[in-house]
């Protein structure tokens, strides 16, 4: 029995190079944020919390929260986590509307990741906007003008 290259084939390979891209921009942006905060080991975290859930739902839900941002993000930044949110609610589209088997959520989860990329890129935009503006009156705040 030999090895048949379909289409199907080829998207699926296509689909499963993009589960490890939005897995790696996981990690860097983890790894970005974690820098940002203030870490003094942020590539451990950009390491750890792609590999374990758990890890990835700690950084975001416990540790990140009470650590302001020192600078603000950058482009870089802002561009993996737009990967990173396109990336999950790419899943979360693709589970939902395709079988469960894996070749076909592989095939459609690349469809449900460029749809997602907009609103990704609308999240992001918003969020980061916001968090800019906040630690801006922060540093306002922190030196006010002199008379």
């Amino acid at each position: 029995m030999s090895l048949q290259f379909t289409p199907v084939a080829a998207f699926a390979a296509f689909g499963a190079a993009l589960v490890l891209f939005v897995w790696l921009a996981t990690g860097v942006w983890v790894n970005f944020d974690a820098r940002a905060r203030g870490s003094a080991h942020p590539a451990v975290w950009g390491v750890f919390a792609p590999l374990s859930g758990i890890v990835l739902f700690y950084y975001l839900l416990w540790w990140r929260r009470g650590r302001p941002r020192e600078w603000p993000p950058d482009r870089a930044e802002r561009a993996t986590a737009i990967v990173v949110v396109a990336g999950l609610g790419g899943l979360v589209a693709g589970n939902l509307v395709s079988p469960p088997d894996p070749t076909s959520q592989l095939t459609v989860w690349p469809i449900a990741f460029a749809c997602c990329l907009p609103v990704a890129y609308w999240l992001v935009r918003t969020r980061f906007d916001a968090a800019e503006a906040e630690s801006a009156g922060q540093r306002k705040e922190r030196n006010p003008p002199k008379p």
